[in-house]
């Protein structure tokens, strides 16, 4: 599956695009473009990539994905399934820093903007009080037009901007287009993952998917992720974990094997190593008991 340089159409009469992903899944391939991205998960879960970070993304996620950053928000398996019902939507703004001209973002009122667009190179997720705001005016996009739509931009990047619950995703900042034969190895390789990490993975398989000696890739993926092969793995496993304890009251034994872990107590380990409390801790945070 090769890795593609998205080129986002122009919407005629407007300035900045607006999209609407709606039907079975997602997008799933790794993909970029010099567009910067701002997206609302209204319907859908599964994993996202955004440069080297990796983590689930469910209804009410907010992402702002800056231009060139590899990318993907790839659906769980069961929306793969044939007799599967599940639907997806999503709604997305796209911009280039020359939209408005070149120098819209030089001037001293908008400066705060253009330091939230160098943070975006590393993508940002926002989970606090100011995602409502946010969801709010993106939901308003597609019904507005004109100066309103461009209205609401502003309040999103300004919202943004100031907002103290910023997070930002990836170790490694995307500010060029990266090389088309990277996306396409890396492509293949989180695809593997997110297909096979429920089950045992070794470092001979990954190497074979890789086309690369063991030593070659734990060199290369090190370098395009920031992380060794197995700890990637943890956090994909970690992450869907987390759902899998959020969403039911199955045994922690039954969801370390789901996961892909033969050890409870690595489970046990490598979840407050990510998530910084137990399992059972997590649980009822989740569910608002005491921690």
């Amino acid at each position: 599956m090769k890795a593609v340089r998205f080129v986002i159409p122009k919407t005629g009469g407007n300035s900045f695009r607006l999209q609407i992903d709606d039907g079975a899944r997602f997008y799933d391939t790794i993909h970029y473009h010099p567009e910067h991205q701002i997206t609302y998960i209204v319907k859908g879960e599964g994993t996202s990539f955004i440069g080297n970070h990796v983590e689930r993304f469910q209804p009410s996620d907010v992402f702002f994905i800056g231009k060139n950053v590899p990318h993907v928000t790839k659906c769980d398996e069961t929306y793969y399934h044939p007799d599967s019902n599940l639907e997806v939507l999503s709604i997305s703004l796209f911009f280039k820093d020359e939209t408005f001209g070149n120098q819209f973002f030089e001037i001293p009122e908008m400066l705060h903007i253009k330091h939230l667009l160098d943070k975006a190179s590393m993508g940002i997720k926002i989970d606090g009080p100011d995602k409502n705001d946010l969801i709010e005016w993106i939901k308003q996009c597609p019904d507005a037009d004109g100066f309103k739509r461009f209205q609401l931009l502003m309040s999103i990047l300004n919202t943004f901007a100031h907002s103290e619950d910023l997070r930002t995703l990836s170790s490694v900042s995307y500010r060029t287009p990266t090389r088309e034969s990277d996306n396409e190895r890396i492509n293949i390789i989180f695809n593997f993952l997110s297909k096979n990490f429920r089950n045992e993975v070794n470092l001979g398989q990954l190497a074979d998917v890789a086309n690369m000696t063991p030593n070659s890739f734990c060199r290369y993926f090190k370098q395009r992720t920031g992380k060794a092969y197995s700890e990637f793995l943890n956090d994909m496993r970690i992450e869907y974990a987390g759902k899998l304890i959020a969403g039911s009251n199955e045994s922690f034994g039954n969801i370390a094997i789901e996961c892909g872990y033969n050890s409870i107590s690595y489970f046990n380990r490598q979840f407050k190593r990510i998530n910084g409390v137990s399992p059972l801790q997590y649980r009822k945070k989740i569910k608002g008991g005491a921690v």
